[in-house]
């Protein structure tokens, strides 16, 4: 196992990455052939994602990435979330498997999981209203497969008010729909380790002159990314269907369906000791490898308050989803244009996690006896999603107005509705287990310790409005928004078990100014000034939010809320793209973490840099980003927080990509790396996540114009990288070691 590299490693790769691509342009650029259209960065690109009107990136003032379905692919993501490494100021905790990543943008927390104040949106619409339910975030529901066109992540700027719950950002996966005919069947599987095994197939036709279809999805099976002890943790798949219809007269309508049943592993925190504020390994316990699932787990016989019948943990985490949505554009006729995005989806699964709660016959919390500690208490985190279901409506209607000086003045207003369901049953207990884990592990009973049943409906109606002034090399738009959010149901624990009524409210206003002046094709300067926030979801039920248990009955509950001031360079010179972003962002928030019990007051300020580099000289390709935030907490509820770094925020975080192809052969690399942060500040388990860098590898052989070979490999020098710690207990969460996958492409 390769040892964790110093903290200093990563800044200064980080460091030389920038200069580097910084300097391939001044030096190359004057020799150099101009750049290919699309290359680079892509700022000519239009952008449809959490804007009020289409731009280039180019005129756009907003921070902007993109990666296309074919990067997407060729670098073999894990998951939902590893996809989002790969894009600079997007910190992806992307530790746990398929789902239930932590996701946030630029110093904005992750002070108890899930993705707060980023939404994750298909085809322009939320997958989950909010991003950070107990046990459930929206990446569970998110699966990028062959039909996927591609990603665009927009950070800060007017997603505070396009979208809902968003400050930070929103990532767009959108979906082919058949204008690029022809098909794509894949057959992918591990080599050595666990077994995995997945089939792939997209196909698009043109089905009429007026009419494209495309279809998509995926199969699989096996254990997963780590051995399961032979269980077969992976199984099920996904179909998704796409249909574009041109209307004439500049009108159109997409209709979209999709059916996901799909069950993964879910990775948890792996057994470890802190010593000294450090972390140290058990013999034989690997946090790269360690997987707590096995075919002599115990069965729970009545799952949840009300006895809602077996549970078998190995069901790991599973995403069970129905949709069905459409997309119409009409011209209305004086000029003004109408779009509607709608979709209906019926959600359900399960959450099933292990990590460790204490050690030996001790019941020691902190430290093992010793390093080989031989079995530990297991706490098992259950919990069944009745319903997800989402319905969702975004409609607006806009005008483009000719002025006399040249100029154009763009008028957009829209509502968004939304209602979105939480039905779930909590089931949490543990048992005891020898360690290592294998196929000889012994197990106690299991006991059932807390159980909770959640019945809430989200409603959610959010009119918008903006304005955007164009006038030669000047973009100047304004835009704000009004949610409003009802929230009705019940909830009830082992503790009351008596039930407890919700009918509370909550409101958020937002604004988001902007400008972008181009000083040239290839220069333009944006300033950006927003106010956005996120609504609470069932985290509050814990303690009744910012005003206590009585206003979960009656009452308004104060939002979470975002302030942030961004400016940046957007700059390219032959081969060489650059986006360079100025930011700081003022997070005030309340949270609870179920893992802990502790519920949270805090206020944080984030400043920062976030770069992003492009260069292309013939068949080589370099993409690089870095990150370097310095944040604080500035007021919190728990003592001796206030005036820390927040936990698990890194100064540094940078990705490096580059690629190269010769011939019928393309090699490439994904680096990513951190500098190290703290976790569990002002308790007894503190402790420092070192930095590290890791690299995913890939390369490709075209066999001949329809046979593509890959070999993909996840952290290729099986670095040991650290996302976090729990601070109830001596756990810690790492990113996988090494995963080596073989990839058949055939396209018809």
């Amino acid at each position: 196992m390769k040892k964790k590299h110093p903290a200093i490693v990563p800044t200064k790769v980080a460091i030389a990455t920038s200069i580097a691509v910084m300097q391939l342009g001044a030096a190359w650029a004057q020799n150099a052939q101009p750049a290919a259209a699309g290359s680079g960065l892509n700022l000519d690109e239009m952008v449809i994602t959490a804007t009020p009107e289409a731009r280039s990136k180019m005129k756009q003032s907003l921070s902007v990435s993109s990666m296309d379905g074919d990067q997407i692919q060729d670098a073999m993501p894990a998951s939902s979330a590893e996809i989002l490494r790969s894009i600079p100021g997007i910190r992806a905790e992307a530790s746990s498997g398929e789902g239930n990543a932590n996701v946030t943008v630029r110093g904005l927390p992750i002070s108890a999981g899930g993705s707060r104040y980023v939404q994750f949106q298909e085809d322009g619409l939320p997958v989950l209203l909010n991003g950070d339910y107990n046990f459930l975030t929206p990446d569970v529901y998110m699966r990028a497969d062959m039909g996927t066109e591609g990603v665009e992540v927009v950070r800060g700027g007017s997603a505070s008010t396009m979208a809902t719950n968003a400050p930070g950002g929103v990532i767009n996966f959108i979906s082919k729909t058949g204008e690029a005919e022809g098909g794509t069947i894949g057959l992918t599987t591990n080599v050595g380790g666990s077994t995995s095994r997945r089939l792939d197939l997209n196909y698009g036709v043109r089905i009429s002159d007026t009419a494209t279809f495309n279809v998509s999805g995926y199969a699989r099976d096996g254990q997963g990314p780590r051995a399961t002890q032979g269980v077969n943790m992976e199984g099920g798949g996904q179909i998704r269907l796409a249909l574009n219809k041109d209307l004439g007269g500049g009108n159109n309508i997409k209709i979209y369906a999709k059916f996901l049943d799909d069950k993964t592993p879910l990775i948890m925190d792996s057994p470890v000791r802190i010593v000294n504020g450090q972390i140290v390994q058990l013999n034989g316990v690997n946090p790269g490898t360690f997987s707590p699932y096995a075919g002599g787990l115990p069965r729970i016989a009545s799952w949840g308050l009300y006895g809602g019948g077996p549970g078998n943990m190995n069901d790991g985490l599973r995403a069970v989803s129905k949709a069905f949505g459409a997309e119409v554009n009409l011209d209305l006729g004086g000029g003004w244009r109408l779009n509607d995005k709608f979709r209906i989806s019926s959600n359900g699964g399960s959450f099933n996690g292990i990590m460790p709660a204490a050690y030996g016959p001790t019941n020691n919390l902190t430290n093992p006896s010793s390093s080989n500690a031989s079995g530990y208490q297991a706490l098992f985190l259950g919990s069944r999603f009745n319903d997800a279901g989402l319905a969702v409506n975004d409609l607006k209607a806009s005008k483009t107005f000719q002025m006399a000086d040249q100029a154009k003045l763009t008028s957009t207003v829209g509502v968004f509705m939304a209602s979105q369901k939480l039905n779930m049953d909590w089931e949490i207990g543990g048992f005891n287990a020898s360690l290592p884990v294998n196929g000889s592990s012994t197990y106690g009973s299991y006991s059932s310790w807390y159980q909770r049943n959640v019945n809430e409906t989200f409603n959610s109606l959010a009119p918008y409005a903006a304005l955007g002034y164009e006038r030669g090399p000047l973009n100047i738009d304004a835009s704000v928004r009004f949610d409003r959010q009802k929230v009705t149901g019940s909830w009830a624990d082992s503790g009351s078990k008596g039930g407890l009524g919700i009918g509370y409210h909550s409101d958020l206003n937002s604004y988001s100014v902007g400008a972008n002046y181009s000083l040239s094709k290839d220069t333009a300067v944006f300033a950006r000034i927003s106010k956005g926030g996120a609504l609470p979801s069932d985290r509050i039920l814990a303690y009744g939010g910012a005003c206590g248990n009585n206003c979960l009955q009656n009452g308004n509950q104060t939002p979470n809320t975002v302030t942030q001031y961004e400016g940046g360079l957007k700059w390219r010179n032959g081969p060489v793209t650059t986006f360079v972003t100025l930011f700081q962002a003022k997070t005030d928030e309340t949270n609870y973490d179920v893992t802990t019990g502790v519920s949270s007051a805090n206020k944080y300020d984030a400043k920062g840099v976030e770069l992003e580099a492009s260069y292309k000289a013939g068949n080589f390709r370099l993409n690089g980003g870095m990150t370097v935030t310095n944040a604080k907490v500035t007021d919190s509820n728990i003592a001796g927080y206030a005036g820390l770094t927040p936990n698990r925020q890194a100064k540094v975080i940078f990705q490096l990509a580059p690629s190269y192809r010769f011939g019928p052969a393309t090699v490439g690399a994904s680096i990513i790396g951190t500098t190290s942060s703290q976790d569990g500040q002002t308790t007894a388990l503190q402790a420092t996540l070192p930095g590290y860098t890791y690299v995913n590898a890939f390369a490709k052989y075209d066999v001949n114009a329809a046979t593509t070979v890959m070999l993909g490999v996840n952290n290729l020098f099986n670095t040991l990288g650290y996302t976090e710690i729990n601070t109830d207990r001596a756990a810690a969460r790492s990113i996988t070691a090494r995963t080596v996958r073989l990839s058949v492409r055939y396209n018809f």
